[in-house]
């Protein structure tokens, strides 16, 4: 007996991506209204291509990463440039870069954060130990 062989999906409906992509519908709406989806339409329903459900991975992973909606948009509208991807690579990368160094600053700072609150807490013990050896004498 020969088994058909399934093709991935060329379409998706909204509760399937959101389902795959543990979003919401109203989040894709958000993004169908900022520009950065563009489902067609099956009478009410939503019909998002293989592009879009592209689209979303790179919207999920943008926001992960800190990008701003504005910067993702930045981003897809260099696609369609013909320039084999050269300007929209070369505009992502920068913002990439940019993210990290947003991020190792940040780690810094949390870093430095943790250490004052280790020394602070160093001093309270050692105030509280003070304090309790005083009450035991008194």
């Amino acid at each position: 007996m020969l088994q058909k062989l399934r093709r991935p999906a060329t379409t998706f409906t909204i509760t399937q991506l959101c389902r795959e992509f543990s979003t919401t519908p109203r989040a894709l709406r958000y993004y169908e209204e900022q520009g950065l989806l563009s489902p067609t339409r099956d009478g009410q329903a939503r019909v998002y291509s293989y592009r879009d459900r592209a689209r979303l991975v790179l919207i999920l992973r943008g926001k992960r990463v800190g990008l701003s909606l504005a910067e993702i948009r930045d981003i897809f509208e260099l696609y369609d440039r013909g320039d084999g991807l050269v300007a929209q690579n070369t505009h992502a990368l920068r913002k990439y870069q940019e993210r990290i160094a947003a991020f190792e600053r940040q780690r810094q700072e949390i870093d430095e954060a943790i250490e004052e609150l280790h020394a602070a807490s160093a001093r309270l013990e050692a105030q509280l130990a003070t304090a309790a050896g005083h009450a035991a004498y008194a």
